[in-house]
């Protein structure tokens, strides 16, 4: 982050939200029981056992996820599970449906592995499953809020998708990074709970809904896959830390995780409000807005060419959407981050785009 700059370029949580209190208290608790398991090599590399339990629960109620706690193995976030996803399923050289735009960091994971990307279209219904390349090994997506169109994946393209999939014995990567935060009604159910005979891995992280520092995240995968995971959890880095597994589940197990999820909710909507207002305030019809009301970034294109000098001469940060495009971006158009801005900086830094 550039110093002294309105900064719309991060869109993860708001740290002084957290209840870092809460977090302590449950943390000392269980240093004062002083299990020594818990400072040792685990014996499972899936995962400490209680969490793994609790994860199966959260998804279950939350994203209509059909797993049981074998099939899920705790990571250290997200980025470590789509590795793992292009280690075990990928040759080099094979075709991966990529979105387009879509996330630069599984993209590079990916591509470190030899893959070749196809450019799949997204529109405002998501991902365009039509354009999905029928000799595609894995398509890689982002059904709840894609990255970063906001746009969400409507549920016959999810049973296309699905569909596709299962036809041509390839593998369907579910990127679920942020789905706690929809503010128009609830999510639509996961694609990993319509395809119990299909190879769909879901991909689920802590790090938006808690603090980025908590390197947990979980992947779930089908029983077949299992042991595979496992293996190369363990080749990797043995497990993820004991001590952090033990006190997030019992945040999950006591309700805590939801509670704050509901307070976050109101929070983020609300801020996501304040940042369209501020930009049809100055802004009018020539600023677009995509994607659904939900998570905690939104795609905006204006048809003033000025923005982005303005933004470099008032100290505005901004990321250009072209980044995450592998073919030719649109001009004028960025990813807005609104978690962590409190409202008048909102203001102020839509303010100084139009000054």
């Amino acid at each position: 982050r550039l110093p002294g700059h309105i900064d719309f370029s991060y869109w993860g949580p708001d740290l002084a939200k957290f209840p870092f209190a809460l977090w302590r208290k449950l943390l000392l608790r269980r240093m004062r029981r002083f299990d020594v398991a818990l400072f040792d090599y685990a014996d499972n590399a899936r995962g400490y056992e209680p969490l793994r339990t609790e994860i199966a629960a959260y998804v279950a109620r939350s994203r209509a996820v059909q797993c049981t706690p074998d099939q899920v193995i705790v990571v250290n976030g997200s980025q470590q599970a789509l590795e793992f996803c292009a280690r075990l399923l990928l040759e080099p050289g094979d075709t991966v449906a990529f979105e387009n735009p879509g996330y630069l960091g599984t993209r590079r994971v990916f591509s470190a592995y030899g893959a070749r990307l196809k450019p799949t279209r997204v529109d405002q219904e998501g991902l365009v499953v039509d354009d999905v390349d029928r000799n595609a090994r894995m398509a890689y997506v982002t059904p709840s809020h894609q990255f970063p169109s906001g746009a969400v994946l409507s549920l016959a393209r999810r049973l296309a998708l699905i569909e596709w999939a299962r036809a041509s014995r390839a593998v369907a990567i579910e990127d679920d990074y942020d789905s706690e935060y929809r503010y128009s009604g609830p999510p639509l159910p996961a694609m990993q709970g319509l395809a119990v005979d299909a190879p769909v891995i879901y991909c689920g992280t802590f790090s938006k809904v808690m603090f980025p520092a908590l390197r947990i995240g979980y992947v779930i995968v089908p029983p077949s896959l299992v042991d595979t995971f496992v293996r190369a959890k363990w080749l990797a880095d043995r497990h993820t830390p004991l001590l952090e597994q033990a006190v997030l589940a019992d945040f999950l197990r006591e309700g805590h995780l939801d509670r704050h999820i509901r307070r976050m909710r109101r929070h983020y909507g609300r801020h996501r409000e304040v940042l369209i207002d501020a930009l049809t305030q100055r802004f009018g019809d020539s600023a677009h807005v995509y994607g659904d009301p939900a998570g905690m970034h939104m795609l905006v294109r204006f048809q003033d060419p000025g923005v982005r000098e303005r933004a470099h001469m008032n100290k505005v940060q901004l990321i250009d959407v072209g980044a995450y495009y592998l073919t030719k971006p649109p001009r004028n158009a960025f990813v807005l981050g609104f978690s962590a801005l409190g409202e008048r900086v909102i203001r102020e830094g839509i303010k100084r785009l139009a000054r």
